[in-house]
């Protein structure tokens, strides 16, 4: 555990070094920090709960999730500084990612697996009040997409915590309305983005990517166990990876577009 404490302090340190020599952060950058640390917290609990029940392929994740919401948040501070609007809420996403984040320091416990969920509602309301104020009243259409494309990356990663937590046994009227809504809203965002006439060939190329995987998923998660468990991981791994490439693509167009105003 002390291994992994220094190696995170290590990593923010030298992200702190960076981030004071990076350009100004635009409306863009703001975005996809507050999207980035939603979707680190989201892993944190997915990992917790699939550490507990043995799934592979989880044991390298902890130290890249918690060094990717600690560079996130000191972006959005830095944000804050010159939008003081946002201050606040990017406190509250703070101290309550700080909560979530003990859990990656944690060895599994069933007990406290039954609490995630709430843990994680708690915590995704308040970040997805700071995105809807950072996007409030900006122009750039653009960041829409950007937005939708990062809404699959974290949705990918809800689906897999939520799948998990029935292979748990876990027993909480909520996990089945969950996995509904985040569904919807998945095929909501791919339909989005994949028709929004903004597209380059790689954005495509990823968003047939994700459409096939999504389908694949959508069969493989009719069975419920730890065997449909694994395969669920890989895919919404690369549906999560496939998202962020298109997302950081719409950002680079929304950035330019930025620029020229």
């Amino acid at each position: 555990m002390k291994k992994i404490v220094y190696f995170i302090a290590l990593m923010f340190v030298g992200y702190t070094s960076k981030a004071q020599y990076d350009e100004m952060l635009d409306v863009s950058d703001a975005m996809q920090s507050a999207l980035d640390v939603r979707t680190s917290a989201v892993k944190i609990v997915k990992d917790y709960l699939y550490r507990g029940l043995k799934v592979n392929y989880v044991s390298k994740e902890n130290d890249e999730n918690l060094s990717n919401g600690e560079f996130s948040l000191l972006r959005l501070e830095m944000y804050a500084k010159e939008h003081p609007e946002i201050k606040d809420q990017v406190n509250k996403v703070a101290h309550q990612w700080k909560n979530l984040r003990v859990l990656a320091l944690q060895k599994p416990s069933k007990n406290k697996m039954k609490g995630l969920l709430d843990k994680l509602k708690t915590f995704l309301q308040a970040s997805n009040q700071l995105i809807t104020t950072i996007g409030k009243d900006n122009s750039i259409k653009t960041l829409k997409y950007q937005e939708a494309a990062t809404n699959m990356e974290l949705l990918s990663q809800q689906l897999a915590f939520l799948y998990g937590l029935e292979v748990a046994g876990i027993k909480d009227a909520q996990i089945r309305h969950e996995i509904d809504q985040c569904r919807r809203d998945f095929q909501k965002d791919l339909d989005k983005t994949f028709f929004s006439g903004e597209n380059t060939i790689a954005i495509s190329k990823s968003l047939k990517s994700i459409q096939a995987d999504w389908e694949m998923a959508k069969r493989v998660a009719q069975t419920s166990n730890v065997h449909s468990l694994n395969t669920i991981y890989v895919l919404m791994d690369k549906i999560s990876k496939a998202a962020r490439d298109s997302a950081i693509q719409y950002q680079e167009k929304a950035k330019a577009q930025l620029k020229k105003k």
